[in-house]
């Protein structure tokens, strides 16, 4: 059941003067709430808004009343600027020349749980499509914020395959070649972006049509609160009546059993009705190993892509667009200068380019005299890169270092865990293929990420001669360089489609993600 009250707008005073907020007052406090949520994250908004406080707005003035000044002031400080922008937005302050105030007032009566006298603001609703979940009460199908869309989704080779499958199962007419679409890859590279952009699109084009974006951390909430209150039917009939499921974040229900089987039977029971279904998880669903092989098989029987970190000439698209949407215009050497930079960081990511031009935009903010202007945006020139990000101040790597040192067991383990070696057989003299590559490998990486000499690597190896290590990264030096193919059979098809670099690269990014 939906808590969007009735909105009660008014001066407020003391004296209980005040008049009802019209329909229209009530749906653009509404639509102001929904900006506040979309900016500040909904689960900060239901944390720290929906119990808490409650709205009101009187000409160019927003007033929230709280149950305490301690309150009043963690909300002021923390999203006080987001609501009044939020506010500007929804009201056209800007182009009619006036400023919006937001003020806070404590009243601890409006939080007792009394009836609220009529000129009393009302609790705060949620955004207009989001519905608050009771205890065993499911969401509705298709009730979360949708942010992202598929048209603003920056297409390029290291995400091309993604998209087009998101693309196909959103909006191809007729049956699709596949139903099933799982994309996997590292945190940061767009994997939300595109299943709430597909869920989106979907809804466009088939109104009317159930459509479910969620997480896996809450499909898990939802079904334990329908087995604690005993309501498990009304969860099911939420999740199996769809046409389009978006599941994020897979990986969340590692060793949750019970969890995993009411994933199965939901996905047996929407495939049944014809519905579409696209999952993302950071693993290929190979290398999940603590989901059950029944799951597994399942996310196998659909288009299985992979999202790779972006390439220079992605990260500079991707960068372009992000400036645009803040207003800033970037010089060619700027924008070349921000991408490279955030390409440093291990397992380079969409987020990394954020930071970066964060850095840059907020040094524009509290030095204008550096930009320069045209058009009406701020020009970003190198000289201001350059300050931002401390490059030439011989911190330019300042932000990517490992918080601990890297040790080469862990190096090993990942290793073993990517190419299924046992680590027996790697300490061991096995001369099978895939050994020897996952010996190489770890030799390889012990050099690049540890300040470990070739003695030490080879100690910790368990070889009795450092002489095979030096030999081991020379030759894969050479292969790297050659940029040799590689083919480890049909026993790893989560590694298909990549060359010795790749694997590389992957096995590299593990490492970096635990140290």
């Amino acid at each position: 059941m939906s808590d969007i009250h009735t909105v009660r707008r008014g001066t407020w005073e003391d004296q209980g003067e005040g008049e009802t907020t019209s329909g229209a007052g009530t749906a653009m406090i509404d639509r102001i709430l929904t900006r506040l949520s979309e900016d500040v994250g909904q689960e900060n908004y239901s944390r720290y808004f929906s119990h808490q406080a409650r709205i009101g707005v009187t000409g160019y003035r927003v007033e929230v009343v709280v149950p305490t000044g301690f309150v009043g002031d963690l909300l002021s400080r923390r999203f006080g600027e987001s609501l009044r922008k939020a506010a500007a937005a929804e009201m056209g302050a800007a182009e009619e020349g006036r400023a919006v105030e937001v003020k806070f007032r404590v009243d601890r009566g409006a939080f007792t749980g009394r009836t609220a006298r009529p000129t009393e603001p009302a609790p705060m609703p949620r955004p207009a499509g989001v519905v608050r979940m009771g205890p065993g009460t499911p969401r509705t199908p298709g009730s979360s914020v949708l942010r992202h869309r598929l048209c603003d989704f920056v297409v390029g080779e290291a995400n091309r395959l993604a998209y087009t499958g998101a693309m196909q199962i959103s909006e191809g007419g007729g049956p699709p070649p596949f139903t099933l679409l799982f994309v996997h890859g590292l945190c940061g590279l767009g994997k939300t972006h595109l299943l709430q952009g597909a869920a989106s699109r979907f809804r466009e084009l088939h109104p009317g049509a159930k459509v479910r974006y969620t997480t896996a951390e809450d499909f898990t909430n939802d079904f334990v609160a329908g087995v604690r209150n005993g309501r498990l039917d009304s969860f099911r009939a939420a999740y199996r009546g769809l046409d389009l499921l978006c599941v994020d974040d897979v990986q969340f229900l590692a060793s949750k059993t019970q969890t995993q089987n009411e994933l199965l039977h939901t996905f047996n029971a929407v495939n049944l009705g014809g519905a579409r279904i696209i999952l993302a998880s950071d693993e290929h669903p190979r290398q999940s190993t603590k989901l059950g092989s029944a799951l597994i098989s399942r996310f196998m029987s659909g288009m299985v892509v992979r999202l790779d970190p972006p390439d220079p000439v992605l990260r500079e698209q991707v960068l372009r667009a992000l400036a645009a949407r803040r207003g800033l215009a970037l010089e060619a050497a700027a924008s070349a200068c921000i991408a490279e930079f955030a390409g440093r960081s291990p397992g380079a990511s969409i987020r990394d380019l954020e930071g970066a031009l964060t850095q840059v935009d907020a040094m524009v903010r509290l030095m204008p005299g550096l930009a320069g202007s045209a058009d009406g945006k701020q020009t970003v020139g190198l000289h201001l890169v350059h300050k931002a990000l401390g490059i030439g101040a011989g911190n330019e790597n300042r932000g990517f270092r490992p918080r601990k040192p890297i040790r080469v067991d862990r190096i090993s383990d990942e290793v073993c865990r990517t190419l299924r070696v046992e680590a027996d057989e790697l300490m061991g003299r096995g001369r099978h293929r895939r050994v020897v590559l996952a010996r190489t490998l770890v030799a390889h990486l012990s050099r690049t990420l540890t300040t470990l000499s070739y003695p030490e690597i080879a100690r910790a190896m368990g070889r009795p001669n450092h002489s095979t290590i030096v030999t081991a990264c020379q030759r894969f030096g050479r292969q790297l360089a050659a940029d040799e193919g590689l083919d480890l059979g049909p026993d790893l098809p989560e590694l298909a489609g990549l060359n010795l670099k790749g694997l590389c690269e992957q096995v590299r990014q593990g490492v970096l993600r635990t140290a």
